[in-house]
């Protein structure tokens, strides 16, 4: 497919959704370890610059984005799915982002199966007043790792 965007009308657009300290951290990788089990590798966080290189790549070659959900699930953090296809190859991007002044801060990329609670039912409201406790416990993870720079792990 072909986008009908200009690469400095994507840089505009780029530059109002993520902020000028923006940190990307990606999802662990999983490997075979020489023992035959699979282990989580923790993968670098992401800088706006690198985010902003790897998707201007991406769009260039005419990646199509479907937005699957957009929840608000705390006071500045939002769950964002995404389902991406470049020819081919489909993928879906799950991340949980903490929002200051209208621009994404943090982003995380998650795992489903380490992040139940977000697209787990909800069957009463105490079910409901847990589930949002932990989102809100991740959001304020993220801003954590925004404010110290740290090394971004599961915690």
């Amino acid at each position: 497919g072909t986008n009908n965007l200009s690469p400095a009308e994507f840089k505009s657009r780029f530059d109002n959704v993520y902020h000028k300290d923006f940190i990307f951290v990606p999802k662990d990788e999983r490997v075979i370890g020489g023992d035959g089990m699979m282990h989580l590798k923790a993968r670098s966080p992401l800088t706006r610059e690198e985010v902003f290189q790897q998707d201007s790549e991406l769009y260039a070659r005419g990646l199509q984005v479907t937005l699957i959900h957009f929840r608000k699930i705390g006071l500045g953090c939002i769950d964002i799915k995404l389902r991406l296809v470049n020819g081919k190859e489909k993928s879906t991007v799950h991340v949980v982002t903490a929002i200051a002044a209208k621009q994404a801060e943090v982003s995380r990329e998650i795992n489903p199966f380490e992040f139940k609670v977000v697209t787990a039912p909800c069957a009463s409201a105490v079910y409901k007043r847990k589930e949002m406790g932990t989102i809100k416990q991740t959001c304020r993870r993220l801003v954590q790792i925004l404010q110290s720079k740290v090394d971004c792990k599961h915690s």
